[in-house]
């Protein structure tokens, strides 16, 4: 991250350093080809972004205090609706081997579901990356909670509702990450690993 320290240094004194693009993806209908292997289709996105955040460097890297650290092992954490039908939070730490991955999103989200009270990360861990879904809205814009802007450098990532035509499947993708670390040539980037990786899968 030593050709970012510029773009770090003039990013961290924005009041809001975020930089937020939300596209459209059309990719092949993953989401049949999951459900056919009785696997969540959400499960198998989610697994693709984790994987394609870690093939894109620049989100790998975190801001800690004034130091860019780098993400080696990584903790996706999203979101999943409680016992009483609220937003609530599973975390679960990636592997890049999809059963195991698969496993602890499953165990995982039966604990989510059976909650009545919200399940947090550690505001200091900076191995996460955020995702929601909203597949009730094919939405044209997203913007997350921040909770402090010169911290804002654990990426947010937003999956909205499928569409479905022609053997292929479209979802808006929003990203959110610190525009310090990160451009819109490496959403760019992600998107096309994050397509492919999920086509890849089945």
């Amino acid at each position: 991250m030593l050709s970012r320290q510029e773009h770090i240094a003039l990013f961290r004194g924005y009041e809001d350093p975020t930089v937020n693009i939300t596209a459209v993806v059309t990719c092949p209908d993953f989401v049949a080809a999951a459900k056919a292997h009785h696997v969540p289709p959400f499960a198998a996105l989610l697994f693709a972004i984790a994987e394609a955040s870690l093939s894109v460097e620049n989100f790998r890297w975190r801001l800690d205090g004034d130091e860019a650290v780098e993400v080696t092992q990584l903790k996706t954490g999203h979101t999943v609706l409680d016992k009483n039908n609220n937003l609530n939070f599973s975390s679960i730490e990636h592997s890049s081997d999809f059963g195991t991955f698969l496993r602890r999103y499953i165990e995982d989200r039966a604990i989510v579901h059976a909650a009545t009270s919200l399940r947090l990360s550690e505001p200091e861990d900076r191995d996460h990356l955020y995702v929601t879904c909203t597949p009730w809205l094919f939405f044209t814009a997203f913007e997350h909670p921040v909770a402090r802007y010169g911290d804002a450098s654990i990426p947010n990532i937003a999956v909205g509702q499928f569409k479905f035509e022609d053997g292929d499947v479209r979802f808006p993708l929003a990203v959110q990450a610190h525009h310090g670390l990160v451009d819109g040539l490496h959403i760019y980037q992600l998107i096309e690993k994050i397509t492919d990786g999920v086509g890849a899968l089945f």
